[in-house]
């Protein structure tokens, strides 16, 4: 998992999820598997137990991990269609406004911003 940044502005626990998430989308761990520990995560981020659980009570939360009595945390068979929605509905609430407010301001229509968007995903 990538390192935090302490200086970023986003709360740590969601740095985490976010990285946690990546893994899941990357199938580096896959649906119906263990996931590393408390422990072992907190090891490899530099941070507090806490925090990392707080993370992972996210990811429970959202139905994407549960935990198994006395083993830990494993990710669900569904897990990477459900990081998927979740990353898609907080796109959709967090940077779809933003960007619209963009738009306005600069005076570029959808149809605009369709060609563009078209453009360059055609060149990746």
């Amino acid at each position: 998992m990538s390192g935090i940044d302490f200086n970023n502005t986003t709360p740590i626990y969601r740095q985490i999820t976010a990285a946690a998430c990546s893994r899941i989308l990357n199938r580096e761990w896959p649906d119906g598997e263990k996931v590393p520990s408390v422990r072992e995560l907190s090891t490899e981020l530099t941070v507090n137990t806490r925090t990392v659980m707080k993370a992972l009570e996210y990811l429970q939360n959202h139905g994407i991990i549960q935990p198994r009595r006395g083993m830990g945390f494993y990710t669900v068979e569904n897990a990477r269609e459900l990081v998927l929605k979740l990353r898609k509905d907080e796109f959709f609430e967090d940077v779809v406004p933003n960007l619209a407010s963009q738009l306005r301001d600069l005076g570029i229509t959808p149809d605009e911003l369709a060609k563009y968007l078209d453009k360059v995903m055609k060149s990746e």
